[in-house]
């Protein structure tokens, strides 16, 4: 009788072992976020999350914030890299009028266009396009998460989520910086959720609010993030349960989170977006992934 049960006990041992190996050597800035199924999209949100259907994922590694502007200034400086904002005649920020294209805007101003303090360097770099972001991950050894391991990681798993904080919509726990009463004050006409305050009208310091259950910071808010799919709005209708990867080119690519001008409303773990991979704003980042070897 103890044999089996030795037997199974070695098993367990084994596989708790390869885990614990595997969250240990993660890259410094990583977690492990593990192989499992989760259900993607939001039967109550817009058409483009629908339909609901599960996914498989293998285990893959993921950058625990978004990429500042410090990070992205040493590979910058490392490598000479000039961005598409740079290339092309500017950059999307609030003018006070609206959100317009400005010449001479990049990576190193912000949302009102302008340039970054040192003070800020722990902000999540934007201004960048999904071009810019590639780069960065290829430079880094890494790569841009996929649309479903994105998602995967902001449910916090199989948990299944459907915010990065939980279940419940914003409240008046401060658990995110999104469109909030700061904001509304400088963007009067922006749509913003009443009584909440997270004491940012822009980008904040990545890391400012509690992670989620993997330990990911700013899965929701604070920037976009760019994602590594093309875009399309009915590619779930047709999508492989295993590690689904949109790579039909189209010139779109996939952006989630939401950011600092996140509505209320609209700030679900499903939320997709997306727009010209040439193209960048003032709320739109990136932070990486990376296979287990």
């Amino acid at each position: 009788m103890k044999k089996p049960f030795l037997v199974a006990l070695l098993i367990v041992t084994a596989v708790l072992l390869v885990h614990d190996a595997q969250t240990s050597q993660a890259p410094p800035g990583m977690v492990l976020i593990p192989s499992g199924s989760f259900i993607m999209g939001d039967a109550d949100g817009q058409d483009m999350e629908k339909p609901v259907h599960e996914v498989e994922l293998d285990a893959f590694y993921m950058d625990t914030h978004e990429v500042t502007l410090e990070e992205f200034e040493d590979f910058v400086d490392a490598t000479n890299y000039v961005t598409d904002a740079e290339n092309g005649g500017g950059s999307i920020i609030w003018t006070g009028e609206g959100w317009e294209k400005t010449e001479g805007i990049n990576w190193r101003f912000d949302a009102a266009g302008n340039l970054h303090t040192v003070e800020e360097k722990n902000q999540p770099v934007t201004h960048l396009s999904w071009n810019d972001a590639n780069a960065y991950a290829q430079w880094v050894g890494k790569r841009l998460p996929t649309e479903a391991e994105w998602e995967y990681a902001a449910r916090g798993g199989e948990k299944g989520y459907r915010f990065a904080w939980g279940n419940e919509p914003l409240g008046e726990d401060v658990v995110a910086n999104v469109s909030d009463e700061n904001f509304v004050e400088v963007v009067t006409t922006w749509p913003y959720t009443e009584g909440y305050d997270d004491g940012f009208i822009f980008g904040a310091p990545v890391g400012s609010f509690p992670p989620n259950s993997f330990g990911l910071f700013d899965m929701s808010g604070n920037a976009w993030e760019w994602c590594a799919d093309y875009f399309d709005a009915e590619y779930y209708s047709r999508s492989p349960k295993e590690n689904p990867l949109n790579e039909t080119p189209n010139g779109r690519r996939v952006m989630r989170g939401n950011s600092w001008d996140g509505r209320p409303g609209l700030m679900r773990a499903s939320r997709r977006t997306s727009d010209l991979q040439a193209n960048s704003y003032a709320d739109t980042g990136f932070r990486c992934a990376k296979d287990i070897e």
